[in-house]
């Protein structure tokens, strides 16, 4: 007979904050998961970046075309701005936009919200997510202030029970949002830009159901790749990306759900057709954009 587990569990403060969510809260019942998978021609999208950056006072990089092209996206078709609670859904009154990214320094990732984002110009979300960047390796940031204020009051199985608790009653009732640890609730797509160094190619991607009612949707990019492709009935090396978009079958069709990802592949496919922008607009946005402790 042989035992093939440790004697001890891994205690709960050396697991990632946002891993006990899913440890905590997923239960097994019917997954309503629709994914669609595609391609994004990145031949524009690249010289598009490169020619930005000759001009642009902050370094613009293809995660940032995506965060804006998800949020023009939510901008064109509202009912993908939703979210269910409990058994009925409800419209977000503005086009937020969560962002993933990994904390090396802390072996962690990090959630930024990202308001308005639909109104922003391009250099307005790279200098948002290049100072949280920089935040998150000082420890400074919102999210990081979060998880160890909660990790210091609620050590252990109380930690669990906070987290189950919290994501029932959001799930269950309509409840106002503060800008701490429940502001990720605020919008309904996480934005992952999965083309860190060491990444192999992507050919399928099934981004995880967040064991929280508002994360309806998941947009997730792969690095841009050199593959075969067709122009003018010729095979030809081309540069194209993959791109994966999760929604939640309870508010989305795959009719929408098929709309919904042409229009940001159209919208990455060709990005200076995001250009005009009312660039006053930015000073319009929330403070909170940029989550620090001093926010």
């Amino acid at each position: 007979m042989q035992w093939p587990l440790a004697d001890k569990p891994i205690p709960s403060d050396q697991v990632p904050f946002y891993n006990l969510h899913y440890l905590y809260g997923c239960r097994p019942p019917a997954d309503p998961t629709i994914v669609w998978g595609t391609d994004v021609p990145a031949e524009q999208l690249n010289q598009y970046v490169r020619t930005r950056n000759r001009d642009s006072k902050t370094l613009i990089s293809v995660a940032h075309v995506l965060v804006q092209a998800v949020g023009r996206a939510l901008r064109q078709h509202p009912h993908m701005n939703r979210r269910v609670v409990g058994k009925r859904i409800f419209d977000f009154r503005n086009v937020n936009v969560r962002m993933m990214t990994y904390n090396r320094q802390q072996n962690e990732v990090e959630v930024l919200l990202i308001r308005n984002v639909d109104s922003l110009s391009l250099e307005r979300v790279a200098r948002i997510l290049w100072k949280n960047q920089h935040r998150g390796a000082a420890g400074d940031t919102m999210d990081h202030a979060d998880k160890a204020w909660l990790r210091s009051r609620f050590p252990g199985p109380l930690l669990g029970w906070i987290i189950r608790s919290y994501l029932f009653l959001d799930s269950h009732f309509n409840l106002p949002k503060v800008d701490r640890i429940d502001r990720i609730a605020c919008s309904p797509v996480l934005v992952n830009y999965l083309a860190f160094g060491g990444a192999p190619p992507m050919r399928g991607y099934k981004p995880s159901n967040y064991p929280h009612e508002s994360s309806t949707l998941s947009v997730t990019m792969g690095r841009v790749e050199r593959r075969p492709v067709i122009e003018n009935g010729e095979v030809v090396v081309g540069q194209v990306a993959p791109l994966f978009v999760r929604a939640d079958h309870r508010i989305a069709s795959a009719y929408h759900l098929a709309q919904f990802t042409q229009t940001i592949r159209q919208l990455l496919a060709d990005p200076a057709q995001m250009e005009p922008l009312m660039e006053a607009s930015d000073s319009k946005t929330c403070g909170t954009d940029v989550q620090s402790k001093a926010a």
